[in-house]
């Protein structure tokens, strides 16, 4: 009996030590957690005047943005009506080279890294550098506020179909203003 008795009191005294371990931990927890809203409420609170000049210019050129698209969207269709052959021509072009900017992104953000581009320029090499160097054409990482390397990707990515177009575009005759024999 006197071993039982002690298991038992050996599982009480393990019981309350796990209990009491729990209840500080749980008292910690709550503490940084309302220590961690108290200071981003804070900082909110300190800087809502500048959040809301960026919330307000942020709409305004989201605004813009659309109305442009809208216009050229507007004028692309009216020139494919008219010219459908160099419309599918510098369709396939913009893709094409797109495409290609997308695959050789990588190796771009390299580059731009090995030059000396962004933070650790220069000093950095295989996917760091890549990481990096995209990173840098995107405006600087996500945490600083930049687009990070998809920003640096879509950079250039868009570069480069717009530089298809722009070749397909120049190479490819008008139709419009051929004369009809």
């Amino acid at each position: 009996m006197g071993f039982l008795k002690f298991l038992g009191k050996a599982a009480l005294g393990t019981a309350k030590v796990t209990g009491n371990v729990a209840w500080g931990t749980t008292k910690a927890a709550t503490k940084v957690a309302v220590g961690t809203t108290s200071m981003v409420a804070k900082a909110v609170y300190d800087n809502r005047e500048t959040i809301g000049k960026v919330a307000e210019t942020a709409a305004v050129f989201t605004g813009k943005a659309a109305l442009g698209t809208a216009k050229v969207a507007g004028k692309a269709v009216a020139a494919a009506v008219e010219n459908p052959g160099k419309a599918a021509v510098v369709t396939a072009a913009a893709a094409a080279t797109g495409g290609l900017a997308y695959a050789a992104a990588p190796a771009i953000g390299a580059l731009a890294s090995a030059a000396g581009l962004g933070v650790s320029g220069g000093t950095l090499s295989g996917a760091a550098a890549t990481s990096a160097g995209l990173a840098a054409l995107g405006g600087g990482s996500l945490a600083s506020g930049g687009l990070g390397m998809a920003g640096g990707s879509a950079l250039i990515v868009g570069a480069g179909a717009l530089g298809g177009g722009a070749v397909a575009d120049a190479l490819t005759p008008d139709e419009s203003k051929t004369t009809k024999s």
